[in-house]
């Protein structure tokens, strides 16, 4: 292909590699900040002797990693995202479960 052919099938795309980048780089911080804020929440309760809540917010953690796993396996196929989203959802259905059976009581 020449110079040109390639140019103008890219602009046909669509596609901003420069804003894919900055969305990427947005999503990352966001998933550290989210570990960090889990992390001083669990301890929290943890020390304040209210692991009930623990549930929730571990089966919180593990439902977006299942779904961000979601998301990558329909870009990529690999067998470890699938793993993840499999993973992912049981463990956020397990502890929503215990997390609820332990608030209605």
């Amino acid at each position: 292909m020449k110079r040109e052919e390639i140019l103008e099938k890219s602009r046909q795309e669509k596609r901003d590699e420069g804003k894919e980048f900055v969305l990427d780089k947005g999503r990352k911080s966001g998933v550290i900040g989210m570990v960090i804020i889990f992390c001083i929440l669990a301890v929290f309760n943890l020390y304040n002797n209210r692991q009930e809540t623990n549930s929730a917010l571990i089966a919180m953690m593990f439902g977006y990693l299942g779904f961000e796993g979601l998301g990558l396996y329909k870009v990529t196929k690999r067998k470890l995202d699938l793993i993840k989203i499999i993973a992912g959802c049981v463990i956020s259905i397990s502890f929503l479960v215990i997390y609820l059976t332990k608030v209605s009581n």
